[in-house]
């Protein structure tokens, strides 16, 4: 089951990789997707340093969270509505996908992949501020 969890994980992760509608020339060809994504992100560790994705690669992996957070606002919205008929679930949900991205972006992240702190906390951001913009909204 864990194995299950690790695909579907990777695969959400690796999603805005395979996506990245920016075209760039390599070797004369213009290219788009996974391979104008690694050009970018090596050119960004070059130019900024290691772990550094520099400001445009930033931008455009925080536009994935924010689409990755309306997506679970929407499941839990309609998970709290159907199967619990109230909206305590929905907070119970909200409060534990907040403390389980808490983890990822300061523990999880940080530990394997040595993300940098600023990175945790704005892609912590981008999935926090649209909960609690639903939750005021509500």
């Amino acid at each position: 089951m864990t194995e299950i969890f690790k695909k579907i994980y990777l695969f959400a992760k690796t999603t805005p990789d395979r996506l990245y509608p920016f075209k760039c020339e390599i070797e004369g060809k213009f290219v788009r997707g996974l391979d104008s994504y690694t050009y970018e992100l090596n050119r960004a560790f070059t130019k900024y340093g290691p772990i550094h994705f520099g400001y445009k690669l930033m931008i455009y992996r925080s536009f994935f969270h924010m689409i990755g957070a309306i997506i679970f606002i929407t499941l839990a919205a309609v998970i709290s509505q159907r199967f619990f008929d109230g909206d305590q679930a929905l907070y119970i949900l909200f409060g534990a996908a907040i403390i389980a991205l808490f983890a990822q972006e300061f523990y999880y992240h940080p530990k394997f992949y040595g993300q940098l702190r600023s990175k945790g906390i704005t892609d912590w951001l981008t999935w926090v501020i649209p909960m609690m913009l639903y939750i005021t909204l509500l």
